[in-house]
Formats: C-alpha cells, sequence, structure tokens
C-alpha cells in the first residue's frame, strides 16, 4: 500500500476503535454504577436508548419555553443532532433568533453523560492547591476530602490517595464548611448558557477545579446524589437508590417516595449509613453546628443524616447522644418552611419566609415567568415559584439568616469546633424539568444562582475571613427535552401493563409479575412467576420488546449475574 492509502487505513481503523471503545465506556459505566447501587433483592438492571425517559407520567398541562437559536445549536451539536431536523419539526422560520415552543417533561436517572457529568469547585486557599483537575471524583469522595481537612476518619471513608496533590500540608481546620448543590448542574447546563455563570467561572481559577466529576451510582437522582454527598456511600449500602419506588396492586401502579414509612410517616431508617456529620458532631460532644437546607425533604436529610436519631455503633465508646441539627425544608401544602421534630429543628428565621408573603413582598423586584394573585393560585403554581428567581433568592438569604442565627451570634464560629453547613440551590432542578434546562427561562435561574453563590460567597469572606471551605457541585444533570431530542417517554402505568401481558387476561390487574421498580433496577416477583410458568427470559424480552411510536424504549436489559464485582 502507498502512504496515501495506509494513512486512509489507520485513519478508518482509528474511527472504528473509537465507537468501538466509545460503545464499551456505556456498557462499562452502567455496570460500574449497578454494582455499586444494586440492592439485595435487585434482579435486573434496565437501560434506555439515549435521552429516552422513564418515569411515572407526563404532566396534565404544557408548558410554553422560549428558546434562543444560538443555543440550541450549540446543544444539539453536543449531542449529535441535527438543527436542521429540529427547526423541521417544530415548523420554525430559520431566520428567528428566539423562538417559543410547547412541551411537557424531561427527567434524569440514567448513566449517559447528560444525567452524570457535573462540576465541583472547592474554595480554601489555606488548605488546598487551587488548580484544574483532570481526576475522575464522585460525589462520595467529598466527605472523604472533609474529613482529611478536619483530621478525623468516619466509617465511609473511600480512598482519596490520588488526590493528595490538593492538598496543603496545614494543621489547623476551618471553622465552617460549607456545601452548595446547584440541583440539576450538571455540566450540560452551564455548556448550554455560557456567560450565564460568572462568578463560578472564575471561582474554576481561584480554586481546586475538578472538571470531570462523576455521577457514578444509579439512579441519577436528588435524593441518592444528597446522600452520597451527605455519607460517603453508594446505594448498595445505605440503601437510598432512588427518589421512588413503584409497584402495582389491583390495576394501580403506586409509588412510594424516599423516606416515607408506614401511613405516609416519616422514616429516616431508610437511611442505612451515617452521615459525615452525624459522627462529627457526637465525636465533637455535639458542639458543631449542623444546618442542612433545601426545599425538598430527600436533599435535606441525605446531607445532613440522621440528627437525634442518630444510632451509633456499638465500638463507638463516647456515651454522649446525639441532638437535633438545623434540617429544615418546605412544607407546599402549608407555604412554610418544616421539619421532623423527632430528629430535627428548624431555625426561628424560617418564620420570615412563609412562600406566598415572599412572592408577595418581592414580586414587583424579580423578574418571573408566572403570576399569582391569592394564596390558593399561588399553591397551584408552587412549581413555577419553586423554579425561580423568588426561590433561589429565598434560599439564598434564609440560608445566611440562619448562619447568622445560629453560629455568628452565639459566637460558635470562635469554638475551634468546624460547623457543617449544606445548602441546595433547587431551582435549577425545577426549572429544568418545567421549561428544559436549555431555556431562556434556565439560562435566568442559573444567572440568579449564580449571584447567589457569590453574595453568600462574599458574606463567608467577611465573617470568616480565610478561614472556611466552601464547594459547589450538583447532585445530577438531565435529559434534553423529549422534544429537543426526539427522546421517548414511557410511564410506568405503560411498563407494568406491558410485563402483565405474560400473565392469563384474568391476572394482569391483581397483582405484577415485578414486585417492584424504579428507574433503573427491578425486582421480580419470584412466587408468581412460578405460578404462572413465567421465565426471566420471557421477561427480559418482553421488556425489549416495549415500543413507543414504533421505536424501542430500552438498549440493554441486564440480569444481576451479569454485573461484575468492580473497584474504583
Amino acid at each position: 500500500m502507498n502512504t496515501r492509502t495506509n494513512e486512509k487505513f489507520f485513519i478508518i481503523i482509528s474511527i472504528v476503535l473509537y465507537f468501538i471503545l466509545s460503545g464499551c465506556k456505556w456498557e462499562k459505566d452502567y455496570k460500574r454504577a449497578a454494582f455499586l447501587s444494586m440492592q439485595p433483592d435487585t434482579d435486573l438492571i434496565l437501560a434506555p436508548y439515549p435521552f429516552n425517559i422513564f418515569d411515572r407520567e407526563a404532566r396534565e398541562s404544557i408548558t410554553l419555553s422560549h428558546y434562543s437559536k444560538e443555543d440550541i445549536k450549540n446543544i444539539l451539536e453536543e449531542h449529535e443532532l441535527s438543527w436542521d431536523t429540529l427547526s423541521k419539526q417544530w415548523k420554525l422560520e430559520l431566520e428567528e433568533e428566539n423562538f417559543t415552543k410547547e412541551v411537557n417533561y424531561t427527567s434524569h436517572y440514567t448513566q449517559y453523560s447528560y444525567d452524570t457529568e457535573i462540576p465541583v469547585w472547592i474554595y480554601g486557599p489555606k488548605w488546598f492547591h487551587n488548580g484544574v483537575y483532570s481526576d475522575e471524583i464522585f460525589q462520595q469522595h467529598i466527605p472523604s476530602i472533609y474529613s482529611k481537612i478536619l483530621h478525623f476518619d468516619f466509617k465511609n471513608k473511600l480512598p482519596i490517595g490520588s488526590f493528595s496533590k490538593i492538598f496543603k500540608n496545614v494543621e489547623d481546620i476551618p471553622e465552617i464548611i460549607v456545601t452548595i448543590v446547584v440541583d440539576q448542574g450538571g455540566r450540560q447546563l452551564y455548556k448550554a448558557h455560557k456567560g450565564s455563570y460568572p462568578f463560578l467561572e472564575s471561582l474554576s481559577s481561584n480554586s481546586v477545579y475538578f472538571k470531570k466529576g462523576k455521577v457514578a451510582h444509579l439512579e441519577s437522582h436528588t435524593a441518592v446524589g444528597h446522600m452520597a454527598i451527605g455519607t460517603g456511600a453508594f446505594p448498595k449500602d445505605a440503601k437510598v437508590f432512588s427518589n421512588e419506588i413503584y409497584t402495582y396492586t389491583d390495576g394501580k401502579v403506586n409509588h412510594r417516595p424516599v423516606y416515607q414509612g408506614k401511613n405516609q410517616t416519616f422514616d429516616l431508617s431508610e437511611l442505612n449509613s451515617s452521615s459525615l456529620a452525624d459522627e462529627w458532631d457526637l465525636f465533637q460532644n455535639n458542639e458543631p453546628i449542623i444546618i442542612s437546607q433545601c426545599y425538598a425533604n430527600r436533599a435535606a436529610v441525605g446531607m445532613a443524616g440522621h440528627g437525634k436519631e442518630y444510632k451509633q455503633s456499638q465500638n463507638i465508646t463516647n456515651s454522649m447522644q446525639p441532638d437535633s441539627d438545623y434540617v429544615y425544608w418546605q412544607d407546599v401544602k402549608n407555604l412554610n418552611w418544616s421539619t421532623y421534630l423527632n430528629a430535627f429543628e428548624k431555625p426561628i428565621a424560617t418564620g420570615k419566609y412563609s412562600l406566598y408573603s415572599y412572592y408577595q413582598a418581592n414580586k414587583s423586584k424579580i423578574k418571573t415567568h408566572f403570576e399569582a394573585n391569592h394564596p390558593i393560585e399561588f399553591l397551584s403554581k408552587i412549581h413555577h415559584f419553586q423554579g425561580s428567581e423568588f426561590q433561589v433568592k429565598m434560599d439564598g438569604s434564609l440560608f445566611r439568616d440562619t448562619i447568622e442565627e445560629t453560629i455568628l451570634k452565639r459566637n460558635k464560629h470562635l469554638d475551634g469546633k468546624t460547623d457543617l453547613a449544606y445548602l441546595t440551590l433547587k431551582a435549577t432542578d425545577a426549572v429544568g424539568h418545567l421549561y428544559g434546562w436549555e431555556t431562556k427561562e434556565a439560562e435566568q435561574v442559573l444567572l440568579a444562582t449564580d449571584n447567589e453563590i457569590e453574595t453568600i460567597f462574599e458574606f463567608l469572606k467577611s465573617n470568616y475571613g480565610d478561614n472556611f471551605i466552601l464547594l459547589v457541585t450538583a447532585d445530577h444533570g438531565a435529559a434534553p427535552m423529549p422534544e429537543i431530542s426526539n427522546g421517548l417517554f414511557l410511564t410506568h402505568e405503560t411498563f407494568f401493563t406491558k410485563v402483565n401481558e405474560l400473565l392469563p387476561e384474568s391476572e394482569r390487574k391483581k397483582s405484577s409479575l415485578v414486585k417492584w421498580v424504579a428507574h433503573s433496577q427491578l425486582s421480580l416477583n419470584r412466587e408468581l412467576m412460578k405460578e404462572h410458568s413465567v421465565s426471566e427470559e420471557e421477561i427480559i424480552q418482553k421488556i425489549l420488546s416495549i415500543e413507543v411510536n414504533n421505536r424501542k424504549f430500552f438498549r440493554k436489559i441486564w440480569r444481576r449475574e451479569e454485573i461484575p464485582n468492580v473497584s474504583f
């Protein structure tokens, strides 16, 4: 072969190898995440095709979203999707720079990059060497990094030797460690809205910046990501592995949210791992202040842990009993902030932040995409409030007031016991679900979120000087809106119906061949399978045959025994 032929040959081989390796990577990621997440009775792992969404239901109403042509072109290019195809589907005038589209719903739970790539910023020049690092880092590594700074070992500590280059050799410990989670703030959000996060962008060169943060577990959900950040545990050990679990009885799909016990009571026993806050607080004789704030309880609890209900191991000799921590969330029915008093307390400051009153007091100052004229109308639009600048500003202001009330005014920041404060800015998640993270609405909320993080940073600088650590990350990313990606939407109702077609018609609505299913994990009803002579292989093939709009929904189903024991 001549030189040119050789070059062409090697180019072709390189392209083929690239696609082979790329194909292997998604399976490797899924299997690693599955091993780290499977529950004792998990039988199958479900992997959809990219962009497909497996969720309870689409919303009954649609939302009018606003888009920038330039932003959408960049997003489509990122995911190898076509602007020409989209513009034909949406019947767009090509010269329009901004346009609108009615959309329905998107979600997150997979091991694809749009759900799992997350940034991690760690500010604390007293303890860290600033720099951009390409090491893969999981959410579970975060409390281990904290424990090294605190010179404190805890149960779920992971090996962090590969990160040794980020640490300075300092004996002093910080007065406070603040963790901010930008919910649904995966790398996909920042790529879509360049220029809309100037503070975080500047922090990239003024901190430890991990550009390859990763959600390493199934599922990429709020409850699981926050549990990982708080405890350092993986779902296989912590037992928190999804936002909700779905079952089927008497022709009806039921779903149980995480931390919901019998009779819809709050139940912390589902969190099977202690958090760093649980252990650090008790180790320091309950002197540190622990704060965890989010409008969703599954996020606030996952970071803080068990509060007064923490049950320490028998091998711990400390005779102190755990105390209540400041862990609180929104009670949307009453439009106020709430907590679980058996384990936690809420700061007095929450009394100033009634949701409707806050909206009324600030609606002339905040640009928004919804309006409510009385509390009942406001309640019907609560998700729009939670996905707006109102929620961002309320969250930041309440968080600062809580630090002021519980730490600064009591001089607890001078006692030498590092306080731990966790905040989730969740409006980015709500706006992403409602409008799509690709939209102008999401851009507006991201800019407000960046501003609020900067305000918190300046607040910490003013009150703590250089004696604080601030970490900013995300719990997960999200899929593009199906209207943009041409992704499919499969409801759990349809899923149960299709699988139960393997049963005699008279039995299909009585119970299910699926004992429970989340979004990526499934447990089989072995007794019912045996009774009706249905094999596991038949169920797998039935699931793989499910189609939406004449297209296959699931890409791969793995049996439990096909998931290797992996290390990282």
